[in-house]
């Protein structure tokens, strides 16, 4: 594993972790991946030892979440340099054409990105991606604002992870990933995040794309994921039997191996 920052402008700079297990004499595809809302690269701790034998696996923490910078609740969110970040990390690390893998809202982010640049992307893997802002948003952000971020955190925590979830899993991704988010850019992300709408940009993917939902997903139900998904060129849905709303951190090694026979294909 190595370890970098990536400074984008004095204001914010990202944080990059690269994995590749694969035979050293070997050169192997490249895998970006790009957590959602209040997590960072941590995220994907489960998935990397599994993508990491055949690929190069860049993940890097978004602005404003992990060990990036953070933002100030007045910093104006764009999707377009959420975008850009995917773009620098892509050029930093001298990859021209790379597969994405998203979760949450950064299943949104890669879905939109392969519509914007597809002479970039090989293909796409989608894990509960939002693509219309959530409803509990105002409900999540007064939380925050009332009771601060890790009492949020761990109230949201049993839908993300569903169920089956040991309370010794919740407190680590409270105490380690979500509640570690600051609070100012939680507050700003989510007062940007409804007026997020991109059922028509997916429409626009041309590449291979696996979309992953669960059965029971508290947050949107597999019809409506099927609205938007069923449209797509060369798309495919995945639907795990589960209840969690985040199936990438509740049901990541079922995630990954799916992943990777999509990519093999």
């Amino acid at each position: 594993m190595s370890k970098e920052i990536i400074h984008i402008n004095p204001e914010v700079s990202l944080f990059c972790q690269v994995d590749n297990f694969s035979d050293p004499w070997l050169e192997v595809p490249t895998i970006i991946m790009v957590h959602g809302f209040a997590e960072s690269s941590l995220a994907w701790y489960a998935w990397v030892p599994l993508l990491a034998r055949d690929y190069r696996v860049i993940r890097f923490d978004m602005r404003g979440f992990g060990q990036s910078s953070p933002m100030p609740t007045e910093y104006t969110w764009t999707m377009d340099s959420l975008l850009d970040d995917i773009t620098v990390v892509a050029s930093h690390f001298k990859v021209d054409r790379f597969h994405l893998i998203g979760a949450k809202s950064g299943g949104s982010l890669v879905l939109q990105y392969a519509a914007k640049n597809p002479e970039k992307v090989i293909s796409i893997i989608s894990v509960t991606p939002p693509v219309v802002g959530a409803k509990a948003v105002p409900d999540w952000l007064r939380q925050i604002q009332e009771e601060g971020v890790k009492n949020w955190a761990r109230s949201t925590m049993p839908g993300r992870l569903g169920s089956l979830a040991s309370e010794q899993e919740i407190t680590w991704w409270v105490d380690h990933v979500q509640g570690l988010t600051p609070k100012s850019t939680l507050i700003g992300y989510l007062q940007w995040v409804p007026k997020l709408d991109l059922r028509e940009e997916v429409l626009k993917v041309r590449c291979p794309c696996l979309i992953i939902s669960t059965s029971g997903n508290g947050l949107r139900t597999v019809e409506s994921v099927k609205e938007w998904q069923s449209q797509m060129q060369h798309s495919s849905l995945l639907v795990i039997d589960g209840d969690a709303w985040h199936a990438a951190a509740a049901y990541p090694e079922q995630c990954a191996i799916a992943a990777i026979e999509f990519l093999e294909q």
